[in-house]
């Protein structure tokens, strides 16, 4: 964790999110009937007051405020005066908290979507007035009494697209009856003129006159019977029309009403003014995370889009925008068109992606030609935003990725910036692989997140699932730490997200919070108080929450009449079948413990202010949050901080990302609705004590894990990972240069040489049988170590994976080596007979009988494959596999039921090599017999023995030799003047600090080929190698 104060990086900090924290307001005159923007001149034009972003996809159920001219037919349209009276009917019937009615500007709100009623089905046509809400002396049966208003809360529907009403049959059966397209203006203005069926209000709008309920204070008299009154609705965003089709949904009625192209004049967005405000919309918890660390960075920059249709802007209007954005609020706007917009966001992403990481699987999926129409929408949408950071991109600058929306973003970036440090972050759940690789386009994602230095994910669990799903569909090779590649290293961390509790707790010193927790002990005196909030969306589990509570009601009689649960369901952006399903069950629960002065269950479908949301959370003797499959649900965080007096408890959902850290909850399976029900009886018959102790181990977590901690260490791990990748994996890993190394080996009064034999000394032979016997031999390769070994001042190693007899077969006649074999289990020292055991005696080997038999398993369904068996490894060999394809495939899954079934229970791990896969001890490996090695040098000639040390190998079980060499300290190292001059002319050559590249020249660890490696330097081939120590031999 870094300082508060100190400065994380000295770049720039790039963050890319989906939606910009700014969207823009544009003043222009209001629209008329056909939806033409009016040509009333602009300077007679009122602005547009600040608010709700009606082109956001988190959204699309903003308010129609238009002030067009009536129509002529009373049966459509009211006056003027019915409006007015209407509004003051409105006015005396809401709470006193609701702000009385303001005349609006002639100006019009552009909204993506039509509304769906859900009562009767009905849809309302952009050109037709809204419905209004009936009057005190109208009557919910007869919807004929309604009359209409230009207020509604229904979002009207393209013109193009039919309307659909509900009417009645000569036979009295309800039929459904569809007009015919209108085609033109003429057609539309002499379709005002019929008489149309009026339709009934819905209850989801902030107008809608709900059942009674029994949420307000017994003092007060509330005509619409809510403790809350609803939140005041956010002025509204004048923006461009998007030119695009409404986008589709999978839960959606079949006839999704279509949106009609955009008419909007570029001229008049040209001459428009035009304000940058707040955006509702996109991720606040990112937004305030970083915010909230902001200086500690040099500069922050956000990049991304401003949730609104661009395709009208003109290019001098966006050029403006731009500017204004990145000079005054530190934001790059990624523009892009209408069509990729709303095929990234409303098709791939909520459609696909959002449910597949949720394991939603959809019955109804979608035809190939759609996904990959929308999958094209998805990669338009990543390239601008990859174009966008690119052209901004200076040298030294982070860029930090963010979410499900921008996946492929990382890679493209990392295409044309190598070298650029990138992080990425995904704030959803990332599923199994069995439910991933059901993703038509899998193995393009996990390819555009493997570009990222750094991946980071909520919980554990998410974790795991992404290195699998890697190593299973990609074939690569994975471990705790992250995804090995061949020229790189990808890190994978867990970063839990928090809350700004500072700033939550000056939030709850308003004594607005505290009037209403006044307002619910006095209304609900002598109940108990369930309390929870939630978007109505499936993967929420609020259907199940219901039916648990119905549950927990009949196992416990006792507490009927007692205890209240008070939902608050948000809206989503998504239409979904889940509204319709609690408001089932929670009807039925009313109707069957309600009486006279009781609710067990009070449902608000609206939002709240968040000096209410406080309120609840204070007010509440128990949070029950049953989420079916979340990220990080942080009302649990905010419970847990407005709990600080009544310490109450926590029901929590083993689903919740956030139950991994909040182990003090208690735990519960919402699919178990007996489960929950006793958890729910647990929290209220909980003890004092039992609380207190409960509730400081979660205050514990939640106010040291914060939203500061969460960006802050994020941001640091990404900058330290990102300088260990550049300095271990970089592509420009020099060539050996020996007229550096020669004069440092010269030198040297002691030197070890550990040398790799297959692929290093020797290449690799393809008959398993003919290595296995050790028969295969190089006389030149065998002259040139018989001389080094002569040399007293060498200690020659060859560090083999072979077994005992193999090696003792090639190098036996040589007394004066030392032998390693079997990758580190075993070591023979130079001038011994005898092996040493690496490996702990009395280790269990009862591993090896389950390891084979899963090896011939996969060797009987991999034809071609062989089994080697040594003494202690097992080696499964593909190298000669039938088909090599389908040879990497089955290594892949075989490796994958190792770690699960074998590497859960036994202390193994398994090596990824040339075309095999060998499973040894955990605690045996090259490095840990070079440990031996020098300890042992170091015992007989003193601690400052060893000053020159050539370490060279070829594959993945070298690098951990690697690794350890370039950890050692070498004792002398006063050399010659010859070799000082020659490690500084390399320095020089690179840039790099003189005593830095001598130390190097002194530990030389070298990899046979140009590739990602732990070793400081690559030389060609094993003929390269065999000259190099040729070249060591005659000095």
């Amino acid at each position: 964790m870094v300082a508060d104060n100190s400065v994380l990086t000295t770049g720039r900090l790039l963050v890319a999110t989906f939606l910009l924290p700014e969207t823009i307001s544009f003043q222009v005159p209001a629209r008329d009937k056909d939806g033409r923007i009016r040509s009333t001149s602009l300077k007679n034009c009122t602005p547009v007051a600040n608010g709700r972003l009606s082109s956001s996809p988190t959204n699309t159920s903003a308010t129609t405020t238009t002030t067009s001219s009536t129509s002529p037919s009373t049966n459509i349209a009211p006056s003027q005066q019915q409006q007015q009276q209407h509004h003051q009917h409105q006015a005396s019937t809401t709470s006193t908290h609701l702000p009385a009615p303001v005349a609006r500007p002639a100006t019009t709100t552009l909204h993506p979507l039509a509304a769906v009623d859900t009562f009767n089905g009905g849809m309302l046509d952009q050109d037709q007035a809204p419905l209004s809400v009936p009057t005190s002396s109208s009557r919910r049966g007869t919807p004929r009494e309604m009359v209409l208003a230009s207020n509604s809360i229904l979002v009207q529907s393209a013109p193009t697209s039919p309307s659909f009403y509900r009417g009645v049959s000569s036979t009295g059966e309800a039929v459904t009856n569809v007009p015919k397209l209108i085609s033109s203006k003429a057609d539309r203005l002499k379709d005002q003129e019929r008489p149309t069926l009026p339709q009934r209000s819905s209850f989801h709008g902030q107008h809608a006159v709900p059942p009674p309920s029994i949420l307000a204070p017994p003092e007060v008299k509330v005509e619409l019977g809510r403790v809350f009154p609803e939140a005041a609705p956010r002025p509204v965003l004048n923006q461009p029309r998007s030119r695009t089709t409404d986008h589709l949904s999978i839960l959606t009625h079949q006839t999704t009403p279509q949106r009609r192209p955009s008419i909007d004049s570029a001229k008049v967005f040209a001459e428009a003014a035009w304000t940058v405000e707040k955006a509702t919309g996109g991720n606040i918890g990112l937004h305030n995370a970083v915010n909230s660390i902001q200086g500690q960075l040099t500069k922050r920059i956000w990049v991304g889009t401003l949730g609104m249709a661009t395709d009208s802007l003109p290019d001098s209007t966006r050029g403006d925008i731009k500017a204004e954005l990145a000079l005054n609020h530190g934001s790059i706007p990624v523009f892009v068109n209408d069509l990729d917009f709303e095929g990234h966001y409303h098709q791939y992403c909520k459609q696909i992606l959002w449910p597949i990481f949720h394991y939603v699987l959809p019955d109804n999926l979608r035809s190939k030609g759609y996904q990959e129409g929308s999958w094209k929408h998805y990669v338009a949408v990543n390239r601008a935003f990859a174009d966008a950071i690119v052209e901004s991109y200076r040298q030294g600058d982070t860029i930090w990725v963010n979410d499900y929306h921008l996946m492929l973003v990382p890679n493209m970036i990392r295409e044309r910036l190598p070298d650029a440090s990138i992080g990425f972050f995904l704030h959803i759940p990332f599923p199994s692989s069995e439910i991933f690789r059901c993703l038509h386009v899998r193995k393009e994602v996990l390819e555009g997140l493997l570009g990222a230095d750094l991946v980071g994910f909520q919980t554990y669990s998410f974790a795991r699932h992404f290195l699998q799903t890697c190593s299973r569909l990609l074939s690569v090779e994975s471990s705790p730490k992250g995804i090995q590649l061949e020229n790189t290293a990808v890190n994978v961390g867990i970063f839990p997200i928090g809350i700004d509790t500072k700033t939550l707790n000056i939030k709850r010193q308003d004594p607005e919070v505290a009037q209403w927790v006044k307002v619910l002990k006095e209304k609900y005196a002598g109940m108990k108080l369930i309390v929870a909030r939630e978007k109505l969306d499936y993967i929420k589990g609020v259907r199940q929450k219901m039916l648990a509570f119905e549950r927990f009601l009949n196992l416990y009689p006792e507490w009927q009449g007692k205890i209240v649960l008070i939902q608050v369901a948000l809206s989503t952006s998504e239409q979904n079948e889940v509204q319709g399903q609690v408001s089932d069950v929670v009807t039925r629960i009313n109707s069957r413990f309600s009486n006279l002065s009781y609710q067990p269950i009070v449902f608000l479908r609206q939002d709240i202010t968040f000096s209410q949301y406080l309120g609840l959370l204070t007010a509440a003797d128990v949070c029950l949050i049953t989420s079916l499959r979340d990220g990080m649900n942080l009302t649990s965080h905010e419970y847990v901080v407005c709990q600080e007096e009544s310490k109450n408890p926590l029901v929590l959902s083993e689903f919740a990302g956030t139950y991994g850290s909040l182990g003090a909850c208690l735990r519960v399976n919402p699919w178990n609705y007996t489960e929950v029900a006793e958890a729910i009886h647990e929290a209220l018959e909980m003890k004092d004590d039992e609380k207190a102790v409960r509730w400081n181990e979660l205050r514990k977590h939640v106010s040291t894990n914060t939203a500061q901690f969460w960006a802050t260490d994020f941001v640091s791990e990404l900058i330290k990972v990102h300088g260990d990748v550049q300095r271990r994996y970089s592509i420009h890993i020099p060539l050996l240069n020996m007229q550096v190394v020669i004069p440092e080996f010269r030198a040297a009064k002691r030197r070890l040489l550990l040398l790799d034999y297959d692929g290093t000394l020797l290449p690799y032979e393809r008959p398993l049988s003919v290595r296995a016997k050790g028969k295969t031999t190089n006389e030149e390769m065998l002259k040139i170590i018989k001389q080094l070994a002569a040399d007293p001042r060498n200690a020659v190693y060859i560090m083999s994976g072979r077994t005992r007899q193999s090696l003792e077969n090639i190098f036996g006649s040589i007394d004066s080596i030392g032998l390693c074999a079997e990758g580190g289990c075993f070591l023979k020292p130079a001038g011994k007979s005898t092996w040493e055991n690496q490996f702990q005696e009395g280790t269990d080997m009862q591993w090896r009988k389950k390891v084979m038999e899963m090896f011939e398993y996969y060797k009987e369904r991999t034809p071609g494959s062989e089994i080697e068996e040594k003494t202690v490894p097992i080696v499964w060999h593909y190298r000669q596999a039938d088909n090599p394809s389908y040879g990497l495939w089955q290594a892949r899954e075989c490796k994958n039921h190792l770690e699960e079934a074998i590497g859960s229970i036994y202390p193994i791990h398994t090596i990824v090599g040339r075309k095999c896969l060998e499973v040894m001890p955990r605690d045996v490996s090259k490095a840990h017999a070079t440990k031996t090695i020098v300890e042992s040098l170091r015992q007989q000639h003193g601690p400052d023995a060893i000053d020159f040390v050539l370490c060279v190998g070829d594959d993945r079980s070298d690098e951990d030799m690697f690794v350890y060499c370039n950890g050692l300290k070498l004792g002398g190292g006063a050399g010659n003047a010859a070799a000082g001059n020659a490690a500084a002319a390399s320095a020089a050559a690179v840039g790099a600090d003189a005593e830095d590249a001598r130390e190097h020249h002194r530990v030389v660890t070298c990899t046979v080929g140009s590739k990602g490696s732990e070793a400081r330097w690559f030389v060609p081939g094993v003929s390269t190698v065999l000259q190099g120590l040729q070249a060591m031999a005659n000095q």
